[in-house]
């Protein structure tokens, strides 16, 4: 016989409500070189932060520093921070470490007239001693593209108008035409063809439209 039992003779408790899940706080970061890091990123992954650091160069410096490859930012030490430091802000007077002059075995080593000598470690081999980032690289591309101007070269004068270098002039030319930042107005090529000066006539009639629309000289471009 079945027997009916009423909720409040016998209230059944609600199963205990699970808590809502935290909100993740935001990943805590680690300053470096006035670059923020942050905590949860693999080294090689966040230093390519740095203007100038790709894959390749990331990859060097793990292996110049001997972090491994699955080392957070988080786990960094202060030791490791500090050598990290010192080699992105003076890449030349960082030391190379010094490797084994054989491989480790688990048999006894070869006696010391086999061991094959190394050449001491040359600056002209270390792909690291001039190693440019941020500031330092950015002053370097701007004074090159300034000795292309003032030498009136081609690429100078396509890299004052702010248009593309090498080819691709359509249609990444007219894109770069109408977004840069470089007005032309009143300007024409086939004006001033017919002047002697080649172009150096080319430069100066930029100069004078420059300096007509109220814009700073062709000169502080570069700075």
């Amino acid at each position: 016989m079945l027997t009916l039992i009423s909720h409040q003779d016998n209230p059944v408790a609600p199963p205990p409500s699970t808590p809502s899940k935290a909100r993740r706080d935001s990943p805590s970061m680690v300053n470096l070189l006035g670059k923020t890091l942050q905590d949860n990123k693999l080294v090689k992954i966040a230093i390519r932060g740095f203007y100038g650091v790709g894959p390749v160069i990331a990859e060097r410096i793990m292996a110049r520093l001997q972090f491994h490859d699955h080392l957070l930012v988080r786990d960094l030490t202060e030791r490791q921070l500090n050598a990290l430091s010192a080699l992105l802000s003076a890449p030349s007077a960082h030391p190379r470490p010094s490797t084994p002059l054989r491989p480790f075995s688990a048999v006894s080593p070869p006696p010391a007239d086999k061991l094959i000598p190394r050449d001491p470690p040359s600056a002209e081999k270390d792909p690291l001693v001039n190693l440019l980032i941020e500031e330092d690289l950015l002053r370097k591309y701007r004074a090159d593209i300034a000795h292309l101007y003032n030498i009136g070269t081609r690429r100078g004068l396509r890299h004052a108008m702010r248009l593309p270098v090498r080819g691709r002039s359509y249609p990444n030319g007219e894109t770069a035409k109408r977004l840069n930042r470089l007005e032309r107005r009143a300007f024409s090529t086939v004006a001033n063809a017919s002047q002697a000066g080649g172009s150096g006539r080319v430069i100066e009639s930029l100069r004078t439209l420059h300096a007509a629309t109220g814009r700073p000289s062709f000169s502080s471009l570069f700075r």
